[in-house]
């Protein structure tokens, strides 16, 4: 089993760097997306519309932030204070 880790080992501070974060934050911006245009091109609308594109908008940009961060100093990990 040295493929992937425990639970335990996944959840623990420290265990995500901040490429992945990054990666997750841009999944979830561009899934916000597509949802938003699916239901809007469905004729689902409402007030909803504007807050999940607002979210997904910052999602990329904390994901951009996390990539900076991440350039200048590779080693550095987030952390939770």
């Amino acid at each position: 089993m040295n493929g992937s880790p425990s639970v335990k080992q996944m959840f623990q501070l420290r265990s995500w760097s901040n490429q992945q974060i990054a990666r997750l934050r841009l999944g979830v911006g561009i899934w916000l997306l597509v949802l938003t245009s699916i239901l809007y091109g469905a004729g689902v609308g409402g007030w909803w519309e504007w807050p999940l594109v607002a979210i997904g908008v910052l999602h990329f940009g904390l994901a951009y932030r996390l990539v900076r961060i991440t350039r200048k100093d590779p080693t550095r990990h987030l952390t939770f204070r």
